[in-house]
């Protein structure tokens, strides 16, 4: 699979956060939620102690599929975006770009982008703002080394049993695609 700019990723936006500081501290506001289709579901914290950490590439089939607005409120991380969307221009291309808390840029990913990341510094925290509700039974991952060919920047990572065991490219799309038919 080959790598593309993120710009040609359709549907797939940049755009910075709102930020405000003074002597007591930062404050950062994550927008715009009217992108949603549906409005916001859920908020969500990923965790990462560790530099070299690799969390995905996860999506979620219909009626689970969610947008997704991903931001980096501590460190910064190496993201990577799948399109996995057998209409879109860009079916099976990929993007990764740098989101950081110095950077202050936020994602917004719609439904058909599979999504992870690998944490270029210690105690990295990725905020996530979902659409809809997890769903283990739709939730899955694309396997992160396979046939998409993406050169990770950290070479000693970890990363989990799940994540790494992810399904080919073909089979997710093939499960996204059937999805939307029902």
């Amino acid at each position: 699979m080959n790598s593309v700019n993120l710009n040609e990723i359709e549907g797939v936006r940049l755009t910075k956060t709102f930020s405000a500081s003074d002597s007591r501290g930062l404050f950062i506001k994550v927008q715009p939620f009217k992108d949603f289709q549906n409005g916001l579901d859920s908020v969500a914290n990923s965790i990462n102690p560790k530099q070299g950490t690799i969390r995905g590439l996860h999506f979620q089939i219909e009626p689970f599929a969610e947008e997704k607005i991903v931001t980096c409120i501590q460190g910064s991380i190496f993201d990577v975006v799948v399109d996995i969307r057998p209409q879109s221009k860009t079916f099976g291309k990929w993007a990764a770009f740098e989101l950081s808390a110095a950077n202050q840029i936020q994602a917004y990913l719609p439904k058909g982008i599979a999504h992870g990341f690998q944490t270029l510094q210690s105690n990295s925290v990725i905020q996530y703002c979902l659409s809809v509700s997890y769903s283990m039974e739709s939730a899955y991952s694309i396997d992160p080394f396979g046939g998409l060919q993406i050169t990770w920047p950290i070479n000693e990572f970890y990363i989990s049993e799940k994540d790494a065991r992810g399904i080919p490219f073909e089979t997710a799309a093939h499960k996204y695609a059937q999805s939307l038919e029902k």
